[in-house]
This record gives C-alpha cells, structure tokens and sequence, in this order.
C-alpha cells in the first residue's frame, strides 16, 4: 500500500464536502471539494493525481432554488464513477471529474419533498448506495403529541429519467420492536427536539453569503446513515450516542454500537461524531465485517469487572 499526502488547499477544506473517486488498477483518483454552491453553479476544485495539484472549475446548471443549496453529507457519495451530493429538499447533483465542465442534476419526486409530510414535519435524510441503485432514506419526525415518526426509503429506479420509487411501506416508530427495552421504550416515548441551530452551520456560512431565513426546525436525534449494501431494508440509524440497525420488513431493531460520545469532540462549537462516519465506510468497503450487527462494536469488558 503506498500513502500520498494531499498538497495544501483551503485552510478549511477538512469541514467542506469532499469526495474521492479514480480509477484502482491505473492508480489515477481525483479528490473533488465543493465551494460555495449558488442556486446555478457549481464551484469545485479538484485534484488529479497525475498533475498533483488544484484547480478550480465554475459550472453553470439550471438553478432550482431561489436561496441556494448545501449537501446534506460532508462525504460525496461514489456511485457510477461520479461523485454525488443530495440537496437538502431538493435533486441530487452528480458529478464526474473526467468531464470537468458539466454536472448532471437528478431532481426528486413530489412525494418526497418535505412540504408533503406536512407543515410541522421535521425531516431528516441521507443518500445512500444498496444493490446497485441509489436510495434516499428519510426520517420524518413531528412535534409533541405526535406520534407519526416514521422512516421511509426511496430508490432511483431510473438514473437517467429522475424516477423514483417508494418500495416498502413506511415504518412507524411505535410499530418498531427490540428485544432491548430501552431501544423500544425510546422509539415508541420520542418526543422531537428540534433546533434552529444547523449541525452544518459553520460551514452553511461560508458556503451562502447570506443565509436564507429559517422556515423549519430541524432535527437534531435521530437520523439515518445508510442502507446496507447488499440489503436495501436493512437500514442503519443514529440515536443518541447509540447506532442502531432497523430491518424495515420484521421491524425489527437491534443494536450496533452504544457509548458513541467516546469517540466524539468538539469542532467549530458542535460535535463532530466517530462511530457514525466509520459504520458506512465499513459497511461499504467489507459488508461482512458488520454482518452480524448486534454488538460488533460494543466496547470491550475490563478484565475482572463484574457487572451489577
């Protein structure tokens, strides 16, 4: 295995979204950062490991939305040898560095846009990769007394005719069962907790000049990671220092990693998470290291510490 270190760029690249796409046999990648996207370009530098070094490339797309976009991942997910980044509320944009001057723009269903779960509801969403399609996993969540939080996965049945298709029936928080107690008692007694406060706000401010007014709370716990990519129900979420795994068809939810906050610190005043960026690259590099998923990741017991 040989390591190369990447030549200086942005002094804040490390919280811009990245991506990383090449070619393994020939030993040629690309590592792709996007800045300060507009409602009608795209603004990126890129790095050719041929020529080892940055440079900058404006596209010009068909705006859709009156305000701007961000991506909804720091990490560009890699699928049909491009780099793909989902709007929050809004398409997927996709692009290859090999044809450094067009992007392609892969817009979602009316169904799936957030204004059709209603008013009050707070959506949370992930782009994910499972049995060769993309998929958009939504957590819809609503305020107190609701009890209507569900999770529902979309597929890209169509690449190239933008059509989406909803494949399995939503799953309701209070229809989810574990043989855990706390994990069920927390699904089914989930009351929102909402900020205005964006996760992603250091870096919001340095992508749009000026921010859009704020029209909807967004959720902080929990919400979705990825599907399993070889099995498309089998969907990973991220509670409260908790990673768990539902299987959409039994309901069923059960337990990956617990004591979360050890692998966490403190970046830009908000928490940047450890366990919840290194379960979808495991999963995507080696599916069968966390095939079993009940406790592979569970921190190991202190000899000669009994538990009471």
């Amino acid at each position: 295995m040989q390591w190369t270190r990447l030549p200086e760029t942005h002094m804040f690249c490390s919280v811009f979204p990245i991506g990383l796409t090449g070619n393994g046999s020939t030993g040629r990648y690309y590592v792709v950062i996007l800045l300060a996207p507009t409602p009608s370009t795209l603004n990126l530098q890129v790095l050719d490991s041929n020529r080892g070094k940055w440079n900058s490339y404006t596209i010009e797309h068909p705006p859709w939305s009156q305000s701007g976009w961000w991506p909804t991942n720091c990490q560009a997910l890699n699928f049909n040898k491009a780099l793909h980044w989902l709007a929050h509320d809004g398409p997927i944009v996709a692009y290859n560095p090999k044809y450094k001057q067009q992007c392609i723009i892969i817009h979602r269903c009316q169904e799936m846009r957030h204004a059709s779960y209603g008013d009050d509801a707070v959506v949370s969403e992930t782009l994910t990769v499972s049995m060769g399609h993309l998929r958009i996993i939504q957590l819809v969540c609503y305020p107190f007394p609701h009890d209507h939080h569900h999770v529902s996965i979309w597929t890209l049945v169509d690449y190239k005719q933008s059509l989406w298709k909803q494949e399995h029936d939503s799953v309701y928080f209070r229809d989810m069962v574990s043989g855990i107690p706390w994990i069920q008692d927390y699904m089914r007694e989930y009351n929102l907790k909402t900020t205005k406060q964006h996760d992603m706000s250091f870096v919001m401010s340095i992508f749009i000049r000026e921010q859009p007014p704020e029209t909807r709370e967004r959720i902080i716990f929990p919400h979705p990671l990825l599907c399993h990519p070889t099995n498309p129900l089998l969907v990973y979420l991220y509670l409260p220092e908790r990673i768990v795994s539902l299987d959409v068809a039994t309901k069923r939810l059960r337990l990956v990693t617990k004591d979360i906050k050890r692998g966490m610190r403190t970046i830009f005043g908000r928490y940047e998470l450890g366990y919840d960026m290194v379960i979808p690259m495991v999963l995507h590099l080696d599916p069968s290291l966390v095939l079993e998923h009940e406790g592979v990741l569970l921190p190991r017991r202190k000899r000669g510490r009994r538990r009471i």
